[in-house]
Formats: C-alpha cells, structure tokens, sequence
C-alpha cells in the first residue's frame, strides 16, 4: 500500500476475518509448508503472522513483512519463532536485493494492491533463478464480511481495488506478468481461494494464459485393475490348458486337468468380457456414458435455497457433488467418503483435483462414514447418494437411509439412487409408506432400471437390476 494509515486501519479488519476462516488457511498452509521446506523465504504482506508461524518450522528463514507497522507489532507480541525476520516494506518497491530468496509469498491481499503489477515485478526481481512465487488469492464465490468491507472502505477512499478474479481470470493475470504456473488447486473451504505455485518466464509476459485445464477425472465403475486382471488371468489360464493338453494326452489325469484349466479359461473369460463391456458403458469419454447420465440424472432432483448446503454421502471421485453444485452455484455442496483400501482410486484429492478442472469451488469434501454420519441432525438442506449403500455389507440399508435422512432439515429434499432389490433392502413400498407417516412429503419411488436411465434388458448386462430413486421431501 501507499498509505500506510490506510492499510493500518484496514489490516486488522481483514486480520480477523482470516482467523475466522482456519479451515481454509490450514488447507493453504499445508501446501505452502510442504513447497518451501528448508527454503529462505520472503512473506509479502505477512499481517500477524497466520502463515509466517505456520510454515516457519519446515522453512530456513522466514523474512516476514507487511506495510502495516500495527499488524507487524502484534506479530511481535505474540510471539514468532527464532528463525523468522520481522520487517516493514511496501510490497510495491521492495528494499532487498537481486535474488535473495528461494521463494516468496503474497498470499490473499493481490486483488487489494494498488499495484499488483508491481508486486509482482518485485517478487520476481527478488527471487533467485528458478525461485518459487506462492500466490493464493480469493477467488469468486468469497463474501466473508472482513473481505468485503476492506475492499469497500479501500475504494471509498480512492485505493483501486480489483474485483475478485475467477480460476480462469486469476491464471490469466499471473500469465500476462510473466508467471508460469507448476501448480495450482481451488481449495475447498468456506472462503474460497485458488492456491497456485509459479516461476517466473519472461518471455511469457504479453501471452495470456492458454494452457488447457485438466479433464475431471471421474474413474470408472469398472476399474481398469479389474479388466486387466481378468484378461490377464483369462490369457494365463488358456496358456496352460494349451500346455496341460499337448503334454497330457494320453494320460487320465492330464485329461482332467486340461479340462478343469478349461472350464476356468472359459469363466475367467466371460468375467473378462463382461468387464470390457461394462468399462465401454460406464466410461465418462465412451460412446454409451452411463455413469454420467446416473449422476446427471440424480442431480437434477437437488435443489438448494440461496446459501443452502448439500450432503452427498459416499462422494467417490466427486461427480455427484460437483454436479449438484454445478446445478446450484447460490449454494454449497459437502461430499463425504469412507475412502477405504478397497476403493483405492478414489480419495479426497481427487474430488479437489475433479472440482478444479471443472472450474466449481462451492463445494468442500471430508471423510466421513455412512453408517454413522458426524453431522448433527437436520444439518442439510438437501441429501444425495448414488450407489453406496448396497456396497455397505452387514447393515440394514434402511437403516441407512435414515440415518443419511436424520441430518437432512425439515423442508429439505432428497434424492438417493441405489440397486434397492428386495433382497438388498426389503419392502421398499412398506419403507416409503412410513416415511409418509413421519410427515415425509411427495416421497416417491422410481424405478431407474426400466428406461429412466437404463433399459431393463442393459441393467440385467450391468447387474444393476433393481435400481431405483428415492425422492422427497422431510
């Protein structure tokens, strides 16, 4: 800043609004930490240190500075560690010398700099070849009250002050000043922030930012392990038999074993068959896209009030989560996900990785279990869930479905899609019927398995017979 009475009026509004928004800091903090371990590091605009005592431990030095001298006393008050310099500077004409450090940070405050050209002109001047610029900043979708009344007041005053960028506006920006981004992530939280790791390339200073964003990657149904396996064992399996039956031709015994080898070549390659088959349907870039049109077709029945939030329990990679908040941008959607040994492909990172190449940062995921949610009751303003519960072996799936309408509030809505076969859930029409009795509204049954989504002759192929969705509302 120019003003320093200005930014010392407006740094501890902003100061305590990012306090108050841990979850999102500890998200950027994590990254950062892991990006500058054991690195001379500069801080632009440290304000009291959130960050600088985060990631002190795992950095060399720390050179942490602000334009503030009231946000870097308070720093100093409480406490920084040993290995941390406190110093005031004005992120636009910075006093250090040509390539003094391996990285620096501005994080969160480019979109209020006057200048933020400059800033980064600076940070480029100062870093050693090679160096790494981290550079979160808030992004679209951020309303938190500090942030908005420390942009107002700035512009009440005549300090420009740029509008939030989108992802896409914010990898513009950096690319048009001369920054290359090795990294970058939307980060899921309640103050949404685009996190990004640069280098500086000069010649890239009057390009704009062309690089493709990553494809969502929603993995398969059928996992590519289990297609490659059986083929695999389908090819040993006729290997042998084709072994057994040359070298035991005369001999009983050969005879038998050629033909047990036999009858599993022929098993183990049905199941191979059978997985090929259903990996072309299931596929998100095949010519059927089954999944995609299930989740699709699921989303479509959550509708979220402005400010709403949304549960889908057994998130997997994302895709329902991101579609329903793809439907709803006014609201937010949380997905959960047990993300257990035995569904290694999918995890958390990959939800975030699926949300930011889908440009969606209304949406947060966390682990959780299905069959005992950690939310209070009636936390969500609607509930979802595709195929999960009949996976949920040794639990009463109705059971199950209460217990994920238990955090749902009053007047919410939800839409829950699963194999709901009597064998698996019992009398579903008996469980509907009750729900009406607790005061469930326009609670309906509908078979997706007869042309909703799938023909009945395609879910007999896909073993997906009995699936079925359950709307309403509480």
């Amino acid at each position: 800043m120019q003003n320093n009475k200005i930014w010392d009026l407006c740094a501890p509004i902003y100061d305590r609004s990012m306090r108050g928004s841990s979850a999102a800091y500890e998200n950027m903090c994590e990254k950062i930490r892991a990006a500058v371990r054991g690195m001379e590091v500069l801080e632009i605009a440290c304000g009291t240190g959130l960050i600088t005592r985060n990631i002190a431990r795992e950095a060399k030095h720390v050179t942490a500075t602000d334009l503030s001298e009231k946000m870097l006393t308070q720093l100093r008050k409480e406490g920084r560690p040993i290995n941390v310099t406190v110093q005031q500077e004005n992120a636009s004409a910075l006093s250090f010398a040509d390539d003094s450090f391996d990285a620096v940070i501005i994080a969160n405050v480019l979109h209020l700099l006057p200048e933020p050209e400059k800033a980064l002109a600076e940070a480029a001047r100062v870093l050693k070849p090679g160096g790494l610029l981290i550079a979160p900043n808030f992004i679209h979708g951020s309303d938190r009250i500090g942030v908005r009344a420390v942009s107002r007041l700035l512009s009440a005053v005549g300090v420009p002050v740029r509008s939030k960028w989108d992802a896409a506006g914010y990898a513009d920006f950096l690319a048009e000043n001369g920054w290359e981004m090795t990294r970058s992530a939307v980060l899921d939280a309640t103050v949404p922030m685009m996190y990004t790791e640069c280098v500086y390339q000069p010649e890239a200073e009057k390009r704009v930012y062309t690089q493709a964003p990553d494809k969502p990657d929603y993995k398969n149904w059928v996992p590519d392990g289990m297609v490659a396996g059986l083929s695999a064992g389908t090819a040993a399996l006729a290997a042998c038999t084709a072994v057994s039956a040359a070298c035991g031709r005369d001999k009983r015994g050969s005879k038998a074993l050629t033909g047990l080898l036999g009858a599993g070549t022929l098993v183990c390659g049905a199941a191979a068959a059978w997985s090929i088959l259903a990996h072309r349907r299931f596929s998100y870039d095949g010519p059927r896209k089954l999944s995609k049109e299930i989740v699709q077709g699921t989303a479509a029945y959550i509708r979220l009030p402005e400010g709403g939030v949304g549960l889908d329990v057994g998130c997997g990679s994302g895709a329902l989560t991101i579609a329903c908040a793809k439907r709803n941008p006014q609201a937010h959607m949380i997905g959960v996900d047990r993300w257990g040994r035995e569904y290694a492909s999918f995890s958390r990172k990959l939800c975030e990785k699926n949300a930011e190449a889908e440009g969606v940062c209304n949406v947060s995921f966390m682990q959780d279990n299905a069959v005992s949610l950690q939310f209070p009751d009636e936390s969500f303003d609607a509930v979802t869930s595709n195929y999960v519960y009949h996976n949920i072996a040794g639990v009463n799936k109705q059971k199950l479905l209460l217990e994920t309408l238990r955090v749902l509030k009053k007047g919410g809505v939800f839409a829950i899609h699963d194999i709901m076969s009597p064998a698996r859930y019992g009398d579903m029409e008996v469980f509907a019927e009750m729900l009406r009795g607790m005061g469930y509204a326009r609670v309906t049954l509908i078979p997706t398995d007869t042309g909703k989504f799938m023909s009945r002759k395609e879910a007999a192929v896909m073993m997906l017979r009995g699936s079925c969705l359950l709307v309403g509302v509480k």
